[in-house]
């Protein structure tokens, strides 16, 4: 039906202008006419050229209205969709933002060699995951080294001892790590007391001693030692992965140097339940409270409740403090995420701006001008199609 209305538009055109052209031409013989006899109109000649004019109106009006082509419409509604769904759901692949948090567990990689603590004065060190020990001359001892699976297993703990109104001394010296060591700082149950979990090669591990000091070795028995002057107990690691349990002689405390580089962000921890009738490995928030500033959205604040998971794709950035409490540890992190995410793997929330929101709070003028032509143009052009005079 279409293609034969098209096909008798286009034979009914050629019509209309042949009669319009004799009308024209007429007109024009009858002006000229005019001009030359001084005005002298001949009656007959415009009484027939009012018959054509009449005649030409007379077949415009029997000729049926030219169908209204719907695709323009389409068009500008698919386009307007088109660009309405990209702002209000297409969102940044990264984005800059600043975390203020309280939490009881922690991970990231060290994307460079640099030093992750400063020297850290100990109660307890309890040492895992090692195969060998060496311990320094002490006063009626010499100095040993201690083989995993013959004189212990794995781990032992350095205590702080007291004789003789003497009081011992253990310390973590200045903690330098490798590139690409996984790091996780965590609470654990004693009060005052955190794990620390280096995962990594070319791990140089030691704890500087002085004084009285207690060896406790597992699976074996408790030694006392009395160190003369500050030496150091090397450690060698059994694998890539050494886990440090510290208590430390007064809280707070912060870590420094600050800022530390990282990448890859972790506020989860792996609880295995495996072990219970064969229940799967779930993955648990560690955070306590805190607040998500997005810096792009000119600091548009986020509030976390306490036990809500937050997921990165990718993170890189800096830690402008990391303090250690008595039962949490207080994290500032500014850096650049990749899909961030909020609520469980299966069923997560996109945390990301949108481009809409992004546009809104860095180019709000460009996206008000823009909103405005584009919705002049398109309603300049839905009036032009349905033919009202503008």
């Amino acid at each position: 039906m279409n293609e034969k209305q098209e096909k008798g538009d286009h034979v009914v055109e050629p019509e209309r202008n042949q009669l319009r052209e004799v009308l024209r031409a007429h007109a024009k013989a009858l002006h000229d006419e005019t001009v030359h006899s001084g005005g002298a109109v001949p009656a007959e000649r415009l009484e027939a050229l009012r018959r054509l004019s009449s005649l030409v109106e007379i077949h415009e009006a029997a000729q049926p209205a030219p169908p209204r082509r719907r695709w323009p419409l389409i068009v500008a509604f698919a386009c307007t969709l088109f660009i309405a769904s990209i702002l209000l759901f297409a969102r940044r692949e990264s984005t800059e933002i600043e975390l203020d948090l309280q939490v009881d567990q922690m991970g990231f990689v060290l994307p460079v060699r640099q030093m992750l603590s400063e020297q850290l004065n100990l109660s307890t060190l309890g040492v895992s995951g090692l195969s060998r020990v060496q311990l320094p001359r002490a006063r009626g001892s010499e100095a040993t080294t201690l083989v995993s699976g013959h004189d212990f297993e794995s781990g032992m703990a350095l205590t702080v001892a007291a004789e003789q109104q003497e009081k011992g001394e253990i310390s973590l010296p200045d903690l330098i790590l490798p590139a690409q060591t996984r790091v996780s700082l965590g609470k654990t149950e004693p009060p005052g007391q955190y794990r620390l979990t280096l995962e990594g090669t070319g791990l140089d591990l030691r704890a500087d001693v002085n004084g009285p000091v207690r060896v406790s070795l597992a699976g074996g028995s408790a030694h006392p030692f009395s160190f003369l002057s500050p030496k150091p107990v090397t450690f060698e690691p059994q694998s890539q992965q050494v886990n440090l349990d510290l208590t430390l002689l007064a809280l707070p405390r912060k870590i420094s140097p600050m800022p530390l580089a990282i990448q890859d962000l972790s506020l989860l921890r792996v609880e295995d339940r495996r072990g219970l009738e064969g229940l799967p490995v779930r993955r648990l928030s560690t955070i306590l409270s805190g607040m998500i500033y997005f810096e792009e959205l000119n600091g548009q604040e986020l509030k976390l409740r306490s036990g809500e998971a937050i997921r990165f794709e990718a993170s890189e950035g800096e830690i402008e403090m990391l303090e250690l409490r008595d039962d949490h540890i207080v994290l500032q992190f500014h850096g650049r995420v990749r899909g961030l995410t909020t609520g469980s793997s299966g069923i997560g929330r996109s945390l990301m701006p949108t481009w809409l929101e992004w546009l809104k709070a860095r180019r709000g003028l460009y996206l008000l001008w823009g909103t405005a032509i584009y919705l002049f143009g398109l309603i300049a052009g839905v009036l032009r199609w349905l033919k009202v005079p503008q």
